[in-house]
């Protein structure tokens, strides 16, 4: 239905002091499953059917549809009980009881509320805000933003930016349950910044693992400097466990680096640094190094560690630099891994190429270094030179540019070329061996 006058502007005012309070404490929460539960929906019932398409409201008029609805000039009060809605332009209100008083700018919602405008969604109870002081609260409040979800026995707005949650839960796992979270007896969060709790206890399947006495996990958009969201979890293989608990910075838009930590209950921890770097037309590449620590047994453990790396460097005049390197203590660091591939690799291969024109003729110097995991033995070639000098006619050796060559002279079709190769390898077969070992076999070998 549509209403005018000052019921209308009595209303949109409403919405308004509503919408208000939406709009900044939310930040795209996606409350899809809460609504599919039909134990926490709010849209049913026979309002249903007017309010089923957004826009077949006009742009100018409000709709609203309750169970029954109060309204005192006089006191300025409008109340919709039961199944009550209200919608205005993007701005869409459901609850079990909405009351507004218009004196006052203040306005509160009974029972399960459900808001949204355009991709801003709230799902809480018994939600409180007063237009004035800009001060709101929300009972059973959940959201979300771009790197996780959160929700609070009772989320209080304290200022345009801030809000503080008390009974706070936050995690980044989209279950209707999550499998893992944080959980805080307080918890502050700047809008689009960052969250600050204090204490906090992670939990894996409702079961408390680690407890910090404080936090702040930055919420920021973007690249940006600060501690990540760790990821707490639990499988047969490595019993409890907390991964990602990490520090991430940013250099400019050039670069950026991660130093992260991972603890396993049954398998031992692993440390990581990992980098990446670009600038357009010069260079680039990354850097990837992990240290890891297994238990083996009651009293056994063992360190095993793996770099990673790969660079491009153009240094003008058609000359390039070319890494790509891989280097591994053994083949157990990659037992845990969720990657195929790197589970089943046999051969850890690294090479490198520079390449320039020297006098104006490709100069080629290369190396390889391979590594068999299965079989235990190492190859390297450390270098590979090679310079060429592409046919050319014998006479331009004794005779001037400018000079003619006679057609009938016997030499006319003569050409000279070389090329120079340079190849040093080494080979071994001691599992032993270490990588000078292979570069220089020291060692006499079989007779």
């Amino acid at each position: 239905m549509e209403i005018s006058n000052l019921k209308e502007r009595s209303i949109i005012a409403a919405i308004l002091i509503l919408s208000a309070f939406m709009a900044v404490i939310v930040n795209g929460y996606s409350v899809e499953k809460a609504i599919n539960n039909k134990e926490d929906s709010l849209l049913v019932g026979s309002a249903d059917s007017i309010l089923s398409r957004q826009d077949s409201i006009m742009a100018d008029s409000v709709a609203y549809a309750s169970d029954s609805i109060f309204y005192s000039i006089e006191d300025g009060i409008i109340k919709l009980s039961g199944n009550s809605k209200l919608s205005y332009h993007t701005s869409n209100i459901s609850a079990d009881t909405i009351t507004i008083n218009l004196k006052k700018e203040q306005a509160f919602t009974s029972g399960k509320a459900y808001m949204k405008d355009r991709s801003q969604h709230m799902l809480g109870n018994d939600i409180y805000f007063d237009l004035e002081s800009e001060w709101g609260m929300v009972y059973d409040g959940a959201s979300e933003f771009d790197k996780g979800y959160y929700y609070g026995d009772e989320i209080r707005k304290i200022d345009k930016e801030t809000f503080d949650v008390d009974g706070g839960v936050f995690t980044t796992c989209d279950a209707y349950h999550p499998h893992f979270y944080i959980r805080s007896k307080q918890l502050r969060l700047y809008k689009d910044d960052k969250i600050i709790a204090k204490p906090i206890t992670f939990y894996v399947n409702h079961f408390p693992i680690m407890m910090l006495p404080f936090g702040t996990f930055t919420i920021k958009r973007g690249r940006q400097t600060g501690i990540l969201v760790p990821s707490p979890g639990w499988n047969q293989v490595r019993g409890k466990y907390i991964e990602n608990i990490a520090f991430y910075y940013a250099f400019k838009d050039y670069a950026d680096a991660t130093v992260a930590f991972d603890y396993y209950e049954k398998t031992g921890w692993q440390t990581s640094f990992r980098s990446k770097y670009i600038k357009r037309y010069v260079l680039n590449g990354y850097l990837n190094t992990t240290l890891q620590k297994r238990i083996e047994g009651p009293e056994e453990s063992s360190y095993e560690w793996n770099v990673k790396s790969r660079h491009h460097h153009d240094f003008g005049n058609n000359t390039t630099l070319d890494a790509n390197l891989n280097f591994v203590s053994s083949k157990k660091i990659w037992e845990g891994s969720e990657s195929i591939e790197e589970r089943l690799v046999e051969k850890v291969t690294s090479s490198l190429s520079y390449k320039r024109r020297l006098f104006n003729i490709p100069l080629t110097i290369t190396s390889n270094y391979i590594d068999d995991l299965k079989n235990n033995t190492k190859d390297i070639t450390l270098p590979y030179i090679s310079y060429s000098l592409p046919s050319k006619p014998i006479y331009e050796l004794f005779l001037d540019k400018d000079e003619e060559v006679d057609e009938d002279v016997w030499w006319k079709d003569l050409s000279y070329s070389y090329n120079f190769k340079g190849v040093h390898k080494g080979d071994i077969n001691d599992s032993l061996a270490t990588f000078w070992d292979v570069i220089y076999q020291d060692s006499p070998g079989p007779d």
